[in-house]
């Protein structure tokens, strides 16, 4: 997939309006050249998809600023075999849409994703003799909405599924916190190298032995160096109960030689390492 003027095949998962297209499209918004968003109904689809050439890199949601990381995704990173090369916050302003302009008091029926629905839980309870349920994603809860045509019933999702089904919206900003980011991670077949001095950071997946002290030590090897850890969280190891594996991330560009020798060092201190990727830093910026 080659040439300036040559499409750019960008997968998400979800349907169009999806924050993940909405994040797509912001990170690709300056590529030099036509960018379609492909939806898929599941991660995996998508990861396979991009596994088999049919797009050029995926938008992956990894962790939310209030519900916390999205496990399904690191799992997946774990045993796919691909890379990350970017990464994008996409600002959540959730809003409840209905199929008809509505009193909020007449709403009986609520679709969203369960993040979503999570995260607007104290909305929720204001709501009588209503009942929440979970769907795909937000912006296919819209879709649904209005294909029921069902006055009582409305999605949560954002404003932008909104108007792409025309429908109204009932209120806004009616998240739990106003200052609602999802972090999406860039997936593609290959790593990407960036310049020296272009402020990075790099993920990894390690596992250590089962002994005490094991973690201070992997941690140790980059406090040394003056490498800043921005997240390390832990996942149960498949199949090995009471094993664990871990995700980093730290502040660091693997072309350069100092986090380089960070990471021969812990390669010999863990059972397994996984290098996903260096990529430049992102910032949560507003819509």
């Amino acid at each position: 997939m080659t040439g300036s003027n040559q499409e750019l095949l960008v997968g998400y998962q979800g349907t169009e309006g999806a924050y993940s297209e909405l994040a797509a499209k912001r990170h690709f918004a300056d590529a030099g050249r036509p960018v379609r968003c492909v939806g898929y109904h599941s991660f995996t689809e998508m990861l396979e998809a991009l596994r088999a050439g049919s797009v050029d890199y995926a938008v992956l949601p990894i962790e939310n600023s209030i519900a916390g990381s999205i496990n399904e995704s690191y799992d997946l990173l774990a045993k796919m075999g691909l890379f990350l090369v970017g990464e994008e916050f996409q600002p959540i302003a959730h809003c409840l849409i209905g199929a008809a302009d509505v009193p909020v008091s007449d709403i009986r029926r609520v679709y969203s994703h369960p993040v979503a629905l999570a995260q607007c839980g104290e909305f929720l309870e204001t709501l009588e003799d209503c009942h929440v349920e979970a769907f795909v994603d937000t912006a296919a809860a819209v879709e649904k909405v209005k294909q029921d045509g069902d006055p009582t019933q409305a999605a949560i999702a954002s404003e932008q599924a909104a108007a792409l089904h025309g429908l109204p919206i009932l209120r806004r900003h009616i998240a739990d916190h106003p200052e609602n980011y999802t972090r999406m991670v860039i997936v593609a077949p290959e790593a990407a190298h960036y310049d020296r001095g272009v402020p990075c950071k790099t993920s990894l997946i390690f596992s250590t032995t089962h002994e005490k002290g094991a973690l201070a030590r992997c941690i140790g090897i980059f406090a040394e160096r003056g490498l800043n850890l921005t997240k390390i969280e832990s996942r149960p190891k498949p199949d090995t109960p009471f094993e664990y594996i871990f995700y980093m991330d730290f502040e660091g560009n693997i072309d350069r030689e100092m986090t380089q020798a960070a990471l021969d060092d812990l390669e010999e201190v863990t059972t397994f390492l996984i290098v996903l990727g260096s990529y430049p830093i992102g910032r949560p910026r507003v819509s």
